[in-house]
Formats: C-alpha cells, sequence, structure tokens
C-alpha cells in the first residue's frame, strides 16, 4: 500500500442491530489512484451503495465523514475534512467543507473516511475511543444543547482531546441549509447536510483515535517535510498582501475592497457600492473595525496563516467569546442589507453557529425576503411587525432569531430561498438569487474588475456556480489553476492579491477551445484540492503550495514510465471526480445535470453603473458552459466515462 491513506473506511449502520452495527470495508490500491481520498473516495463509495431516486431524508442515503491524502503532519494547510452525501437542499450531490481540528481526528481512527447510513430509533452519537468503537445515547443532548455547547459537554464527560463534529437545532429540525459544526461554532454549512446528518438521530461524532500523526502512512515523510520548509521560507520572502490582510483579520479584511471592485453584491445583486454602501459605512464592517473586538488568534490544524480570531463583545453575554465573522457573513449581514451595525453581525453569526446554520443560504434568503418586503409580497402581518427595509439590522436579527427556533415566518424561510420564494409565489421566484435550489454566494460573477485584459471576470464563477455537481458555491473554482502546469503557457499572478477571487480572467480574443480548457482546468484543480484536503488560501498566497510535489512524495505514485505523476496526471484525477459527481446527478434526474441562475445574476439587464455595469449576455454564458461541457468530454459522456475507467458507472447510465 502506498502512503497518504490507510485503505480501509467504517461504515455505520444505525438502523442495525448491536452485533451488525459496524463493519470496515478495505479500499484498493487503484480506487485511491483513480479517485483519491477526501470527497473523491466518497463519491466512489456513495455511488456503488446508494440507490438513486431516494428521497432527500430516506435513510438508505449515505453520509460521509472524510479525510483526505494529505491529512497528516508534513505538509501545511491540510486541515480541510469533508462531509458528503445526497444534499437535502438540492437533491444533487452535496458536500461541504470546514477547517480546525477534525480532518486529523478522523484519520488518526485508523479510517480515511466514516460512513454512516440507516437511522436510529433514538439520538445517538458516534464514539471512538482508541481502538473502541461505540454508539452512545444522546437523548439527553437533543434539543437541550445547541452545537457549541454539545461539543463542550462531550468534551468535558469524554475528555479535551477529544474531537467533535455535531449538529445544532438546524439539524434537529432538518432545517435544510443547516450544516455540521466543529471547534466551537466552525461549519461544513453547505449543501445542508445537517439535515441529513439530524434525519438519522446523529447528534455527534466524537473521536480520539489511537493513532498520531506519526503512525500514519507517508511515502516519504522527510521529503515532504523538507519541501514544506522551502516553501515556508520561499513565501516568507514573498508575502503578497493578501497573506499579511488574512493573517491580521481574516476574510473580514476583504469587506471594502470587495466592495469597491465588484466582487460584493449589493441590495440582493441590484444595488452599486459607489451609490448604495460607500467605502466609508463598508469599513465600519472591515478589517480593524471586527479586529478591535479580538483577543485572540488561532489557526486550522498544520496551517502557518492563522487567520481565525476569537472576539468579545462588552454588553452582550452571548458574544463573551465567539468567533470573529468571516468575509460571507459580514457581507451577507451587513453589505448586502446595506446596514453596517457590526454588533448585529457578530450576533448573527454567533446564533446561527450554535444552530449550524449555514450563514450564506440565511444571508441570501434574507436579501430575497427584504426586496419581497419592497414590492410588497411580504407584509409586516408575515413578519410580526418587523419591517424589512434595507438597512434594518434589527429586523435582520430578528429574522435569524425566527430561522433558528422555526417560527413563524422563520419556519418558511429556514427552508431556503427557492422554497421561499416558491411559498409565496407572486413572481418573487425571479428574485432569489440561487442555483439549482442552492443560495448563491457573497461573489458576484458579473465582476469586470480584474484588469486591462479582462472580458466578462466572473465568468469562470459564474459557469461554477450553474454547472458544479454542487451547485451555487464559490468555492468550486480555482483560478490559479495553470500556476501548476509544467509549462505554464500562461500563469495567474496570485502576488498582490487583496481579495481571494481576483484575477478571474480570460484573455481577449481566447478560441472557444481556449476558453473550455481553461474552465475544466480550474474546475478540476478545485477537486484535486479536495482530494488532498487542502485550504483553498494556501493557492492564494504569492506562491502557490507545492502540491504535486507534496503529494508525490506522500503517495509514493509514479507511472508506467517510472516518473513521478505529474501535474496534469493529478488533473486528471480531479476530471474522474468531477465527472462521477456530475453523474451522480444524472443518475438522480436528467435535470440536475445543469442549473441555471436567475437573469438578474446574469447580468440581464446589465447594471448601469458601477464596476460589474455591462456584464455578458446569455449567449455569452451558454456559450462559454456549451464550451465547458465540452472540455470535460459531457457532450459525449459514453465516450469519455470509457476514456476515464469508469465502467461501472458507464453502465448504470448507458446500460446498452
Amino acid at each position: 500500500m502506498a502512503g497518504g491513506y490507510l485503505g480501509k473506511v467504517l461504515w455505520v449502520d444505525l438502523s442495525a442491530n448491536e452485533e451488525e452495527r459496524f463493519r470496515t470495508q478495505a479500499i484498493d490500491d487503484e480506487t485511491y489512484r483513480k479517485y483519491g481520498s477526501g470527497y473523491g473516495l466518497a463519491a466512489y463509495l456513495i455511488w456503488g451503495a446508494q440507490p438513486g431516486g431516494l428521497g432527500p431524508l430516506d435513510p438508505d442515503n449515505v453520509l460521509a465523514f472524510m479525510s483526505a491524502l494529505l491529512t497528516n503532519g508534513n505538509a501545511v494547510f491540510n486541515g480541510r475534512w469533508m462531509v458528503a452525501g445526497k444534499s437535502p437542499l438540492t437533491g444533487t450531490w452535496g458536500d461541504a467543507n470546514c477547517g480546525g481540528n477534525f480532518a486529523p481526528a478522523i484519520k488518526r481512527t485508523g479510517f480515511d473516511g466514516i460512513f454512516f447510513v440507516g437511522r436510529s430509533d433514538e439520538p445517538v452519537y458516534l464514539l471512538i475511543d482508541g481502538n473502541e468503537i461505540s454508539l452512545q445515547d444522546a437523548s439527553w443532548l437533543w434539543g437541550c444543547y445547541d452545537a457549541v455547547e454539545t461539543e463542550q459537554e462531550l468534551q468535558q464527560l469524554h475528555g479535551r482531546d477529544f474531537r467533535v463534529a455535531c449538529v445544532g437545532s438546524g439539524g434537529e429540525k432538518l432545517t435544510p441549509i443547516a450544516g455540521i459544526v466543529n471547534d466551537g461554532g466552525r461549519l461544513a454549512g453547505r449543501s445542508g447536510l445537517g439535515a441529513l446528518m439530524g434525519s438519522k438521530n446523529l447528534k455527534a461524532v466524537c473521536l480520539r483515535g489511537a493513532l498520531t500523526d506519526d503512525g500514519l502512512p507517508v511515502h516519504d515523510a522527510a521529503g515532504v517535510r523538507a519541501s514544506t520548509a522551502q516553501y515556508l521560507t520561499d513565501l516568507a520572502d514573498q508575502y503578497g498582501e493578501f497573506y499579511y490582510l488574512l493573517h491580521e483579520a481574516g476574510t473580514a479584511a476583504t469587506v471594502t475592497r470587495s466592495g469597491e471592485s465588484g466582487d460584493s453584491p449589493l441590495k440582493n445583486w441590484l444595488g452599486v457600492a459607489s451609490r448604495d454602501f460607500p467605502i466609508n459605512r463598508a469599513e465600519r464592517l472591515s478589517g480593524g473595525s471586527v479586529v478591535k473586538y479580538q483577543t485572540e488568534t488561532y489557526g486550522c490544524y498544520n496551517c502557518p496563516l492563522r487567520c481565525g480570531g476569537i472576539c468579545e463583545v462588552p454588553g452582550n453575554p452571548l458574544l463573551a467569546h465567539t468567533h470573529r465573522p468571516e468575509y460571507e457573513t459580514l457581507c451577507a449581514f451587513g453589505t448586502q442589507l446595506l446596514s453596517d451595525d457590526l454588533h448585529a453581525v457578530f450576533e448573527i453569526n454567533e446564533r446561527l453557529n450554535r444552530a449550524g446554520i449555514d450563514t450564506i443560504s440565511t444571508g441570501t434568503t434574507l436579501h430575497w425576503a427584504f426586496e419581497a418586503f419592497e414590492r410588497g409580497v411580504i407584509t409586516l402581518a408575515d413578519t410580526d411587525n418587523y419591517a424589512l427595509t434595507w438597512g434594518n439590522a434589527e429586523a435582520a436579527l430578528e429574522m435569524v432569531k425566527k430561522i433558528v427556533d422555526a417560527e413563524g415566518i422563520g419556519d418558511i424561510l429556514r427552508q431556503g430561498v427557492k422554497a421561499a420564494a416558491e411559498h409565496f409565489g407572486q413572481g418573487s421566484e425571479a428574485y432569489a438569487m440561487h442555483a439549482g435550489g442552492q443560495e448563491l454566494p457573497m461573489h458576484d460573477c458579473r465582476n469586470n474588475a480584474d484588469g486591462p485584459d479582462a472580458v466578462s471576470g466572473g465568468l469562470g464563477l459564474g459557469v461554477a456556480y450553474e454547472v458544479e455537481p454542487t451547485p451555487g458555491r464559490h468555492t468550486s473554482w480555482c483560478p490559479e489553476w495553470s500556476c501548476f502546469l509544467e509549462d505554464e503557457p500562461r500563469p495567474v499572478l496570485t502576488s498582490a492579491r487583496y481579495h481571494a477571487h481576483s484575477n478571474r480572467y480570460f484573455a481577449t480574443g481566447d478560441s472557444r477551445e481556449e476558453r473550455g480548457r481553461q474552465l475544466m482546468g480550474g474546475s478540476c484543480t478545485q477537486d484535486l484540492v479536495n482530494v488532498l484536503g487542502l485550504c483553498s488560501f494556501g493557492l492564494d498566497l504569492g506562491i502557490p503550495v507545492p502540491l504535486v510535489d507534496w503529494a508525490n512524495r506522500t503517495t509514493g505514485w509514479i507511472r508506467d514510465d517510472g516518473n513521478p505523476l505529474s501535474f496534469t496526471d493529478y488533473l486528471e484525477i480531479g476530471r474522474r471526480v468531477k465527472t462521477l459527481r456530475h453523474c451522480f446527478n444524472l443518475r438522480e434526474s436528467e435535470e440536475l445535470g445543469k442549473a441555471r441562475m436567475p437573469d438578474r445574476a446574469r447580468g440581464i439587464p446589465p447594471l448601469d453603473a458601477g464596476p460589474n455595469a455591462g456584464s455578458p449576455t446569455s449567449q455569452q454564458w451558454d456559450d462559454a458552459e456549451e464550451d465547458y461541457y465540452r472540455a470535460m468530454g459531457w457532450d459525449d459522456l459514453s465516450k469519455t466515462l470509457t476514456e476515464l475507467e469508469m465502467p461501472d458507472v458507464r453502465q448504470v447510465l448507458f446500460p446498452s
């Protein structure tokens, strides 16, 4: 067996009797060579174990918790863990990604992943203590403790060295925009997988494995450490502005400039920063305005950046120890709502974290609700007399409380923006900002502010919103991908970046074939990043991480000609994983093969001012997606599945 993986996963059948509850499945080397680990391995195993067409919360749906190939103590930026399964929100393939310290906790159990199936009759949590595996009663936690308190209670009971991932009230109440929480309020938030976990009556996963990082298999640990040391030395010599911004204030540092550049949508994608939320107001939500409440910093497992912060907001007991809000949350409940009430954002962030509900989905749903109120679709009678007027932070906070408690209009809004718009109707579906049922994040795909060579600067992001197997995600497109190519035909500069989504450009005069290649490369590289378990910030800091060298030294994989694998070889793993996730959707329903954003997100009609004015036409979006499909080989999927050596998948979709 090569390095980087343990060769087995744990299956937990929550419906089975005690003798049949736990099963170890061995995974062969070829499977890892084809799909890697992380959500690539999860996709392969879920495809084989889960029949198509199940209801969103059917007990036979599988929920996977995954570590990844580089989850060990040798590289850096390797602290991401993933959950995967069928999304209760979209009905598509679902996955979510989070940092902290839970990824190594999974791997130290001796398994690359933990897969849950079935449904317990009563609330339970999985406990792995050394080599002992058990299901424990969680009825004393269910409905009594939020996600932060649940982690505290389990660590008090079992020990501070246990790592916990759990659901809050959002998952317990099967809220389709619920996530899974670890490290005191950090969320694997997207795809609604907290609802899938809650549907299984699974409150928490509590882990303290018998292995240490030194006991994890690595082909050339000394080589990885040497490569890492050289990378950190080079990085120290060439820190870009983005590194300093993140280190000092996390993504909160980007709020002002994201608004100025057009990266931030405003007023449910109708506003323009210079007109609706000028810089003096945005600064009240950005950088130093947030950091002044900070009491300590922290970083994820093996992270040199340490971009996390713990804050204390005086006068509010709920905020005596709270995570610093990230850009997505500050934009969602600040910039987008035209509110500069930072204290309200802090409280909203804490309440949603404790409930285990995604701040992105909640924010986008509220943006729709505020516009629906402005248009008279939602009235004071619906909101208990809270006026959903732009800038009204008190009303936003009260709506969040109702969402957390599933009370009144909150019971409708917690279903997500697509369901809420369908409930209220009256044409409000047209301005529900989602793709395939998942709420769009706080990054504007109409953005043209990437430089003089730019044409349709946000095109890669917008295409990803629509074609990604988990739609509506800003973390599914990697603009830096060509930096890793051996011949580097057109490098993407990453130094002096000031927000995480700049340089998303295509050069004027690109052929459609080249555009498709760029779209495919950025898309499949992100799958590779998730197979390896890396943080995307490691690609943004001026010198991209040496992921190919790390992967080769970790796994020991070589080609048939005896040479180490190239980036192109690894990119093929990403393409195979992306294709399998796409095929999962096709097996569920042909309609899930491709989502579409509202015309407003496509710039139709275009904004009349600001950096995002004059966005691509609908035909340009459609042409770009056609180019992407052709580059991926999805225009002749049967042939591509043969080329990618996926005969079992091909047999299901093309049985004749």
